[in-house]
């Protein structure tokens, strides 16, 4: 089974905004992965009310054939033009994950995570338990979890084990701090969803302006300081465009170095 490799992940969430055009889509995607992205990150809910596996679909359409490992999530999905529900019965974890493989066209998924465990009525354990008998069937390589709490997480951890977990997480709001010290303890992937939207109001002056000096983009510096925070995360780049998913993978190889850690402590403090 391959590892959970490179520190830059693709998503798709932003694709499901609004209704696109599928080629775009799928020409922005490749780009990624021809310049070296390793892992794409989709789920259920990623989708347009009158396509409503398009995030899924747009996933397979591109990883078809390369290689590079997908995440997905269910137990959430688009029911409305702007609602969403929230439910990880093991039933309705069973029956996601069977039209995630009807969508991926194979026996096993790479990586499958409970979507809204912060939302769902039910208790992380059923969920979980479900995800753990799949992934004994065969069906799934890994159980992630997403939007949780450290007590989401000990709880789910004492039914089965947790191979990553996707939290909302900044560099400037670092709004999943305790969840990722967690995850280093217990040597389990994180993965920063919405890197580049902070929950706070927070300005980044310094970063601002060694970016300038620097010539690069500042969202680059500050996924650059999230990789440096942590040796087990990894940031979910949400870019859009070719351009900007080239300079969100460009961060893994954007120098970290006494100035920028400097400029970043200064933010942040």
């Amino acid at each position: 089974m391959k590892e959970l490799v490179g520190r830059v992940a693709l998503g798709v969430a932003s694709f499901s905004f609004a209704p696109r055009d599928r080629s775009t889509d799928l020409a922005t995607i490749r780009a990624g992965i021809a310049a070296g992205t390793a892992i794409l990150d989709t789920a259920r809910a990623y989708a347009h009310v009158d396509a409503p596996l398009y995030g899924e679909e747009l996933a397979a359409e591109a990883a078809e054939g390369t290689g590079v490992i997908v995440g997905t999530k269910g137990g959430h999905s688009r029911v409305g033009e702007s609602t969403w529900d929230a439910d990880i019965s093991p039933q309705r974890v069973r029956s996601d994950v069977e039209t995630s493989l009807r969508v991926f066209g194979g026996e096993r998924l790479d990586l499958y995570y409970l979507h809204r465990v912060d939302l769902a009525e039910q208790p992380v354990e059923e969920g979980v338990s479900a995800l753990a008998e799949l992934r004994d069937e065969g069906k799934l390589a890994r159980v992630g979890l997403s939007n949780v709490t450290v007590a989401d997480l000990e709880r789910a951890a004492a039914v089965t084990r947790i191979d990553a977990v996707q939290n909302h997480h900044s560099a400037i709001g670092r709004e999943s701090l305790d969840v990722l010290a967690w995850c280093e303890t217990n040597e389990v992937p994180f993965f920063a969803y919405s890197p580049l939207r902070p929950s706070t109001a927070a300005p980044s002056p310094h970063l601002a302006a060694l970016a300038a000096e620097r010539r690069v983009s500042l969202q680059r510096l500050h996924l650059r300081a999230l990789l440096a925070s942590s040796p087990i995360l990894s940031v979910v780049s949400g870019a859009t465009r070719p351009k900007t998913v080239l300079d969100s993978l460009a961060a893994e190889s954007e120098p970290w170095d006494a100035a920028l850690a400097a400029a970043y402590t200064a933010d942040v403090s």
